[in-house]
């Protein structure tokens, strides 16, 4: 093939992929102040502008929808006219504004007409052709709602349960498919017969107490762990561990883990009127379970531990870095389980939303669990992350969280105002602070910038 030939490809192939970025709807959102966040009293302006084919949207209906902490406070649909739409939300209080646009079909209902890089964001909310939310004082959101007097109590006994427990570790070494890096299938025992599992990476002939250790968590998927999230920070220079947060068997194919965990989990919902019953709140046996197993191996230098995770995963990090004094460093990425009682302070709370879930009963049991009550006793560096388009793992309850943990740790917040869930929203300050940290040394020289 001649080199004129190879032009006309080039043409052809750039050509063809803007046919394909142009199919559909596309959109231009943003709000008047780049940050999204506002004091009380002020107004929030978003301005948004559709296009479909590449082409200004006109002639179309447009449903533009406004909610206040998640409850929907207006509609307006109107005929697109190849202009900027408007539309504005004003508050004396506190909280989270979120505006979303659709396109409507001849019928009345919304189309698909999400363009999204991600596919779960697609998958689950089709018909967003466009989204944004902004936030008011944030530094004034708090979680008013008391842990229960026993709080501190249920988490000794469970902490000196896990001390109590012989983790029994099976590893099954696997082929990591790259070179230098040792790989294994991990199954550890966890007190009242709880299973943990994930994969274990490291560098192969690291020499004893040499490497940082980096736990990172699943969310709330059906699915294996991570074996490549494993093996890429054991190319960082860790000893990893990369864990599922149901503790079934590694290295089966989605079917089984759908299988299983439909039934068995029920959307969260399994024994959660009773803390100890409570399938969720397994998850902490699991979490407390991994870090000792992690500070057990002898490749660890027994000072460097990062947690990582997001949306449920945010959450096992979150109670990783409270409840492990040895835990220096977390990352909490969306994290879901902020503010279970979410109505008794005017907000949405958190998943799980179903029928049954916010009685009273379920409500006290979930508390034990909350993150808003567990950052009081945080104190590693902790970075979070929160996208105000976020209608699953709601910002303001991210941000009382937040809030919530003590002055004087070491936190930093990262936001964007047009991400939401399913992978978006990135923690911007604690990828830094991740990335420097593996750069230095391995050993915690970060530069001041991302402190």
């Amino acid at each position: 093939m001649n080199i004129d030939m190879f032009k006309r490809l080039a043409v052809l192939t750039a050509v063809f992929g803007a046919l394909i970025a142009w199919g559909g709807y596309t959109s231009e959102i943003a709000l008047d102040r780049k940050d999204g966040i506002y004091r009380s009293g002020e107004t929030a302006v978003c301005t948004v502008r559709l296009f479909k084919d590449g082409q200004p949207l006109a002639g179309e209906k447009v449903r533009l929808s406004t909610k206040w902490e998640g409850k929907l406070v207006k509609t307006e649909d109107i005929v697109a006219d190849g202009k900027p739409m408007t539309v504005s939300y004003t508050t004396e209080q506190p909280g989270w504004v979120y505006f979303g646009v659709q396109v409507l079909g001849k019928d009345g209902k919304p189309v698909n007409a999400n363009s999204s890089k991600s596919a779960l964001m697609r998958r689950f909310k089709p018909t967003t052709a466009a989204e944004i939310g902004a936030m008011f004082d944030v530094e004034k959101i708090r979680y008013t709602v008391e842990p229960p007097a026993d709080f501190d109590e249920f988490w000794a006994k469970r902490l000196a349960e896990v001390a109590a427990q012989e983790l029994e570790p099976k590893l099954t070494e696997l082929k990591s498919g790259v070179q230098g890096i040792k790989l294994f299938a991990v199954e550890l025992s966890c007190p009242r017969g709880i299973k943990a599992t994930g994969y274990l990476a490291y560098p192969e002939n690291a020499a004893p107490k040499s490497l940082p250790a980096c736990l990172s968590y699943l969310s709330w998927t059906n699915s294996d762990a991570s074996r490549g999230g494993a093996i890429v920070n054991a190319k960082r220079g860790a000893v990893a561990f990369s864990a599922t947060w149901h503790g079934l068997p590694v290295g089966k194919d989605a079917k089984y883990y759908e299988g299983i965990l439909k039934k068995r989990v029920n959307g969260g919902m399994t024994g959660i009127t009773d803390r100890d019953t409570w399938i969720m709140g397994e998850i902490s046996f699991r979490v407390l379970c991994e870090l000792k197993f992690l500070k057990s191996l002898p490749e660890w230098n027994g000072k460097d531990l990062i947690s990582i995770g997001g949306s449920l995963g945010g959450a096992q990090s979150t109670t990783a870095a409270a409840l492990d004094k040895d835990v220096t460093l977390a990352l909490v990425n969306v994290p879901c389980f902020c503010e279970f009682d979410g109505a008794a302070v005017g907000r949405k709370g958190s998943i799980p939303r179903r029928s049954g879930s916010k009685t009273p009963e379920a409500l006290k049991a979930q508390s034990y669990f909350d993150c808003a009550h567990l950052a009081r006793t945080i104190k590693c560096d902790i970075f979070v992350c929160t996208g105000f388009a976020d209608e699953g793992c709601p910002p303001s309850c991210v941000y009382a969280f937040y809030n919530a943990i003590p002055e004087g740790t070491n936190k930093v917040i990262s936001t964007n105002p047009k991400t939401g869930h399913y992978g978006t929203t990135a923690n911007v300050g604690g990828n830094a602070r991740v990335e420097a940290f593996f750069k230095e040394a391995k050993i915690g020289a970060v530069p001041s910038e991302v402190r």
